[in-house]
């Protein structure tokens, strides 16, 4: 078997670049990423076979089967291949032989913290999007809220992986939540358990709190988390603990009836 390999191996490559595309990534209906540097022997469609490296940054399943996109080293430029072309598989990094590389790719994304970032975003939707309408209610989503949002995303998902970045990625992912919609989502949060519902107020006070003066559409957000969430608990600007939601900036409210 002879394999095309990149010219610095000096090997022939006569071919400036026949590859075929195995397949459009467009057509993957569930993408998942994945970092894994892979040396692989495959044969394309047409029956031609090489050995090469592929830096994957992708993965899924299209009509055809299961595909994986990335860096060819060889080509220094990205293609796709189908998994079930591939004859043998080595992970560059730790040696590895890869028997089932769908399988692999698949249990790397499941340990990794992309995992942690889209299951977040599954089973916190209401949760993010209720911080994200807390830390906007002034007009403007500061660093000290986003850390307190990181933490709490941490402790929710038990996962100390998840940082700045990714908080930013999942906010990229969100609509901004109008007024509405804040009060649907707090509604249905409000029948979580206790924990979940403590995390969350507890958060969204934290927040406010990180500002001298706190906005009205912020004590109003909070009331309305306060009625919905806690019940007949204190509201937080009762508590002298916490001065600074005593104090109000002269901007207009937005209502929350």
């Amino acid at each position: 078997m002879t394999y095309e390999t990149d010219e610095k191996t000096g090997s022939p490559d006569t071919d400036d670049d026949g590859d075929n595309w195995e397949g459009s990534f467009w057509e993957v209906q569930q993408p998942f990423p994945a970092k894994a540097t892979l040396r692989i022997e495959y044969e394309d469609g047409a029956g031609k076979q090489t050995e090469r490296v592929v830096d994957v940054r992708q993965f899924g399943t299209d009509v055809n089967g299961n595909i994986l996109i990335g860096h060819c080293r060889m080509r220094n430029a990205t293609r796709t291949f189908r998994t079930d072309r591939i004859k043998r598989c080595i992970d560059e990094e730790t040696g590895e032989i890869v028997s089932d590389v769908f399988a692999y790719l698949r249990e790397k994304y499941d340990s990794s913290p992309e995992r942690t970032r889209d299951t977040l975003i599954e089973e916190e939707y209401d949760t993010l999007r209720v911080l994200l309408y807390v830390g906007k209610a002034d007009g403007q989503l500061r660093a000290p809220e986003k850390a307190i949002i990181r933490e709490s995303c941490r402790a929710l998902a038990n996962d100390s992986r998840i940082t700045d970045a990714m908080i930013d990625e999942i906010f990229s992912s969100l609509d901004a939540p109008t007024l509405h919609a804040f009060k649907l989502a707090v509604g249905r949060l409000g029948k979580r358990e206790a924990t979940a519902r403590t995390l969350l107020m507890k958060a969204a006070e934290d927040m406010v709190a990180t500002q001298k003066t706190v906005h009205p559409a912020e004590k109003e957000a909070l009331e309305y988390m306060r009625k919905r969430l806690i019940g007949s608990a204190p509201l937080p600007d009762e508590s002298p603990s916490n001065p600074a939601l005593h104090r109000t900036r002269r901007d207009e409210p937005a209502s929350l009836p």
